[in-house]
């Protein structure tokens, strides 16, 4: 007999390079642009910024310095000196932060500069302080060896070396604004906040300016700092979740998951907030469709199983620690040593003293903490004025009702920057209790992981805050309130390092400072032009244009479908 049923038809899979490129295509122009401008002054930054004057960064350049050569050599607590090239480095300059000007300080012409290897290379300096980035995972360290080990490049004088290591971090910081863009879009859409995907898409373009006006996250991302790899891989964990709790259950998005949390945890502590929050993100995507379709749906236990594969790979370097010093996060300068920087414990640290002293602290350094570490300061304007105009949208996303369930799905992705403040603090107040001083744990800049979701709900709070035939047009005034910031702040970071004491004001003392950055830049002066000037500006400019243009497009779009609503109902 004859089967008369017909064949099963063939899925055509779509090749991963045309896959590729639908995405790309997808990403509005707005968005592009605005990842361009990112770009641009993330590179003027890593030359603005002298060579090693970022957080910790010393001792994170002398980590991947010591990997290059022992890259599975893991120390212990206190158990690593400080190299003689890092010391010599160090000792290149005037002091953390200068104790003279720039201007006045010698250097030797680019061209007689010494390498690492010229410094004293890995010889280590007994007796001195330790390095304490020992207590964090290799995995960025691991990419800035590769960098160093790249050939020729052990050759070329010190100051280059680290300008070629804050290359990797600008690479790794570029998709910051697409990945708050993507995570908004599917948070509007999938909320219920926004029906037509195309307004949404218009309006998350929000999100993607809100980096740009932090202009200690643009320092931090363009220094040799682990912070930029936790930055991306968190933010793509929160992108993925953002999917997860809108119903994808895909092992596409469950394979995303599990690789980009292993990375996470495998480059530094803060990625330890984010297993609950994956597991929690995962029971209410599927209550959310168990709800929509009215059937009972079991615990999606497949793609759950696949991001857990990247929790237990992540989590081998933290039970490495318990088994090896019984504690999670080990203190890298080693036990005892609290008492060398603090002095002799006084035991009389109180929680109410703490939390007025840690809160003022923390928050001025998220937009602050441009100098080293609080000096220059950029003014309570840039510091407070941000703070306050993002926590409003931040803290409106979660308070103005929209469609059920779509809070909680908001609070999950909260519960990110929330945990990692609470860990911050934590381990602040640990120091405070015993010493009743030292909160310059509580570095703001520790929330820049979380950056995709706050950035994703303070665009959706100011989204449902503003009426919509205006919301359109916030994107150019952050643009505008961004180009003017960071303007203002490399302003300031010329005026208070290189320029001359002597120097005369106005356009005459900015003229010197630019000249002794000119002197002090690892690249021939064309160059550092090119990337402190040239390219921020045309880049800032063409921003500028086509961004107001979209949204003036979409505010359009906006009333004509405003229009068509109200005519609908007879209005």
């Amino acid at each position: 007999m004859v089967s008369t049923q017909a064949p099963p038809k063939r899925v055509r899979r779509v090749p991963r390079v045309k896959r590729a490129r639908a995405i790309v295509a997808a990403i509005p122009l707005s968005v592009l642009v605005v990842t361009a401008l990112w770009g641009c002054l993330l590179l003027g930054a890593s030359v603005v910024w002298p060579m090693s004057y970022g957080g910790d960064e010393p001792q994170q350049i002398d980590m991947a310095y010591d990997y290059s050569v022992h890259p599975f050599h893991f120390y212990g607590p206190g158990q690593l000196p400080l190299t003689k090239a890092d010391v010599g480095m160090q000792e290149s300059l005037p002091g953390y932060p200068p104790n003279v000007r720039l201007a006045l300080a010698p250097i030797l012409p680019r061209s007689q500069r010494l390498s690492f290897a010229q410094l004293g290379g890995h010889a280590f300096i007994t007796g001195g302080e330790p390095n304490q980035m020992v207590q964090h995972p290799p995995l960025y360290f691991w990419l800035e060896a590769i960098v160093l080990r790249v050939p020729g490049v052990s050759h070329l004088a010190w100051d280059l070396e680290v300008w070629l290591m804050r290359l990797l971090s600008v690479v790794l910081m570029l998709p910051l604004p697409i990945l708050c863009w993507a995570t908004t879009r599917r948070l509007l859409v999938g909320s219920g906040i926004i029906r037509s995907p195309n307004t949404a898409s218009g309006l998350a373009v929000l999100a993607a300016v809100i980096p740009l006006t932090v202009p200690n996250l643009l320092r931090d991302g363009s220094s040799v700092d682990n912070d930029t790899l936790l930055i991306l891989t968190i933010s793509l964990v929160l992108y993925f979740i953002s999917r997860v709790l809108t119903g994808d259950r895909s092992q596409r998005t469950a394979i995303g998951i599990s690789v980009s949390l292993a990375a996470a945890l495998w480059t530094k502590g803060f990625a330890l907030v984010l297993p609950p929050v994956v597991l929690v993100a995962y029971l209410i995507g599927a209550r959310r469709i168990r709800s929509a379709s009215g059937k009972r749906r079991l615990v999606p236990w497949r793609p759950l199983a696949i991001a857990a594969i990247g929790g237990v790979v992540g989590g081998l370097w933290w039970l490495r620690n318990v088994i090896d010093y019984g504690t999670v996060q080990v203190n890298g300068f080693g036990p005892g040593y609290d008492r060398v920087i603090y002095g002799l414990p006084d035991n009389r640290g109180t929680l109410a003293r703490f939390i007025p002293e840690f809160t003022t602290d923390f928050i001025a350094r998220i937009w602050g903490q441009v100098g080293l570490p609080d000096t220059p300061s950029p003014g309570p304007f840039i510091i407070y004025g941000w703070f306050f105009v993002v926590l409003l949208g931040f803290v409106a996303a979660l308070v103005v009702r929209n469609r059920p369930g779509g809070r909680a799905t908001l609070l999950v992705l909260a519960a990110v920057p929330a945990l990692i403040a609470l860990v911050v603090a934590s381990g602040s107040y640990a120091t405070f209790r015993h010493w009743s001083h030292g909160t310059h744990g509580s570095q703001g800049r520790y929330l820049f992981p979380a950056m995709a979701a706050i950035a994703a709900l303070s665009a959706i709070g100011w989204c449902q805050l503003i009426q919509p035939r205006f919301r359109a047009l916030l994107s150019p005034f952050v643009v505008v309130g961004a180009l003017f910031t960071n303007a203002a702040v490399w302003l300031l970071i010329l005026r208070s390092w290189y320029e001359s004491t002597t120097a005369g004001s106005g356009f005459e003392g900015l003229r010197y400072a630019l000249d002794s950055l000119l002197r002090w830049s690892p690249l021939p002066w064309v160059l550092t032009i090119l990337l402190v000037i040239v390219l921020p500006t045309v880049s800032g400019i063409m921003c500028l244009v086509v961004v107001a243009r979209d949204a003036l497009r979409l505010r359009q779009t906006d009333d004509a479908e405003m229009l068509d609503a109200l005519a609908s109902r007879g209005l």
